[in-house]
């Protein structure tokens, strides 16, 4: 079965760029404002709003009622389901921005910060921002207008690190930061109704909106597993190993995680979109497409940045930041298969059977606290290791147990990430080559990462020319719907390894 490029696979591609770009920027605006920040505000400020921001980041997670993941397999035409949804978000949002500013009033009084209520109160506001969002979201993804979205949520973040690095210079303190929140949501609020916004008609029906309650539910849940996971697993560390190590061990796995859901999201947005309405056979192809793609950019980035973090963070962090070498070195790679492997779950949600996701991912922060439980015994070397064992099984399931519902098989897909994995093994081993070799100052280490990535481009050539030319020979169909078809098997998948699940 081939994969059928129509128009509005175009637009979506055109879309899952402007959003991956748009994540690239996200990530550099961030690296870039964070040292600006930390030497405007300094500590005592950064304290306040952590000790703000994590109360509104927990009733966040209840703040689309889950409709965000369901809404966009309704059918537009809905009337009385995207009205109900418009009047239960509104009435949620506010509901909810009631109880965070109340807290925070409760919680300045215990932490005897008088600024603090103040400061909640104002990111509280940012929950209204957030469902009002959500339905024209959901009806951009519906129309598969990823690039609308992308537009916003830059817009957003730029005027907002703006808002930010401007109220800090004029000496606002914490306050810059709950700004920098409020703006980001009430802007990207804005544009995105602007784009869908549609007049929701003075109706409501819960029956209306029950099963996407329903489906809703388990994707809080899913979110609440993680963040309750993450919670404990820090507890159990500072307790355990201390506060300096408990700084790299969250610093490694933030570091790992963004940066790869940064390019990994992309794909979840594309795939989901495009499962709402495309025939099975079809997102099974382009699930694996996908996933290859995914790799093929993820794989020399995570493989070289792990070779080279012992320079990377000595360079930009210097020696009291030594340890966090080893989290980086593991979690890197863990978190390139780990996203890849969890690329079932967007088609998962548009199916209707986000229960099998929520097994898994309850699984792996279940598993995940118990490895780190036994680092009381074994060291905490030992203990990110056993998380490196959960997170493999994890992705097994992942691969595993949807195959049913999906028709999305592990070894066709598993197959066209081969020879990505083992290009960037041996970019890697170039990289530290050169770095053992001529030392590991800054230029050799530039030198280096040249190498390997010129490395990992040879391999790639070398041991998997044909899915290449296959690989460009689709993607030249996409963006270019008069581009020369070329010859048959250039544009059809692989016979030895597409034609599995077709």
């Amino acid at each position: 079965m081939t994969l059928e490029i129509t128009h509005s696979h175009r637009r979506l591609a055109f879309g899952a760029i402007a959003s991956g770009a748009v994540n690239g920027i996200k990530l550099i605006l961030q690296l870039l404002l964070f040292p600006v920040m930390a030497r405007l505000l300094g500590p005592d400020e950064f304290g306040l709003y952590a000790l703000a921001l994590p109360t509104v980041a927990l009733i966040a997670l209840l703040a689309d009622g889950g409709l965000g993941a369901t809404l966009a397999r309704e059918d537009e035409s809905s009337e009385l389901v995207w009205s109900s949804a418009f009047w239960a978000l509104a009435f949620l949002g506010i509901a909810l921005g009631l109880c965070s500013t109340i807290f925070g009033l409760f919680l300045g009084h215990l932490a005897k910060q008088p600024r603090l209520p103040g400061i909640i109160g104002l990111l509280s506001l940012g929950l209204l921002f957030m469902t009002i969002s959500v339905v024209p979201s959901a009806r951009l993804a519906r129309r598969k207008h990823l690039g609308a979205s992308a537009a916003a949520d830059l817009t957003a973040n730029v005027v907002g690190a703006a808002v930010a690095v401007t109220m800090a210079w004029r000496g606002a303190g914490a306050w810059s930061l709950a700004v920098q929140y409020l703006v980001i949501y009430a802007i990207r609020a804005v544009l995105l109704n602007l784009a869908a916004f549609h007049p929701p008609r003075a109706i409501f029906s819960f029956r209306a909106l029950r099963d996407h309650f329903v489906s809703g539910g388990t994707m809080i849940a899913i979110r609440i597993s993680e963040y309750a996971g993450r919670l404990i697993e820090n507890f159990l560390v500072n307790r355990m190993f201390g506060t300096t190590s408990l700084g790299s061990y969250t610093f490694g796995n933030q570091v790992s995680k963004v940066s790869t859901e940064a390019a990994s999201n992309v794909i979840w947005a594309a795939l989901y979109v495009q499962a709402l309405t495309g025939e099975r056979g079809q997102i099974v192809i382009l699930h694996r497409r996908l996933c290859r793609m995914l790799g093929i950019a993820l794989f020399p980035f995570s493989f070289l940045a792990a070779a080279a973090a012992p320079e990377i963070v000595n360079l930009l962090l210097g020696p009291k930041w030594i340890g966090l070498t080893f989290f980086l070195q593991v979690f890197l790679p863990t978190y390139s298969f780990s996203v890849i492997s969890s690329q079932t779950a967007p088609i998962l949600m548009a199916y209707g059977r986000l229960d099998i996701f929520f097994w898994c991912v309850f699984g792996l922060s279940l598993g995940r606290v118990l490895a780190v439980g036994l680092g009381w015994w074994l060291g905490l070397d030992a203990a990110v290791c056993g998380i490196v064992f959960v997170t493999m099984i994890f992705c097994v399931s992942m691969l595993r147990f949807p195959a049913a519902a999906t028709g999305c098989h592990a070894l066709p897909m598993l197959r066209g990430l081969v020879c990505p994995a083992i290009s960037a093994v041996v970019a890697s081993g170039c990289y530290t080559m050169i770095v053992n070799v001529f030392g590991a100052d800054i230029t050799w280490m530039c030198v280096g990462l040249a190498g390997g990535l010129f490395a990992y481009g040879l391999s790639m050539v070398l041991i998997d020319r044909r899915q290449l030319g296959e690989d460009w020979a689709v993607a030249r169909r996409i963006i270019s719907p008069n581009a020369s078809r070329g010859p048959r098997t250039a544009l059809e998948p692989a016979r030895h390894w597409e034609s599995h699940d077709a």
